[in-house]
């Protein structure tokens, strides 16, 4: 029988109960483990750097550095980490201008439950 190792994943969000939300959702799924949470950009880069994930859940929208700027700078810095963002913000060009910046996925919060797992099948397929 062969094991896979859990799916080590860093969930950053600004609002407290949205990233408790993320987590407690996560965490609940079979092959993910929750190694850390951010609240701001510039603590999930740090976090990013100490923990390693394989995935990171960010919210586009936070303090000192948003979710597109830090997904730029996590992607130089760890160009195998998968990085699914997460946005209550709606447009046309919002998803394609994420994906142009780095992100490997990308989910609406309102469709979190629906569309996120799905997400992460389809960016570790290849490792399962």
């Amino acid at each position: 029988m062969e094991v896979t190792k859990p799916i080590r994943v860093l969930v950053a969000d600004d609002s407290p109960t949205a990233l408790r939300a993320m987590a407690g959702y996560l965490q609940c799924e079979e092959g993910l483990t929750i190694v850390g949470t951010a609240l701001d950009g510039a603590h999930l880069l740090q976090e990013a750097k100490r923990l390693l994930p394989d995935l990171v859940l960010v919210d586009l929208s936070m303090p000192r550095i948003t979710g597109l700027e830090a997904t730029v700078h996590l992607r130089k810095s760890f160009p195998k980490l998968r990085i699914i963002i997460a946005t209550e913000l709606s447009g046309l060009s919002l998803k394609d201008e994420c994906l142009r910046c780095g992100a490997d996925g990308f989910v609406y919060k309102s469709e979190l439950s629906e569309k996120l797992m799905e997400e992460v099948r389809r960016l570790f397929s290849k490792a399962c």
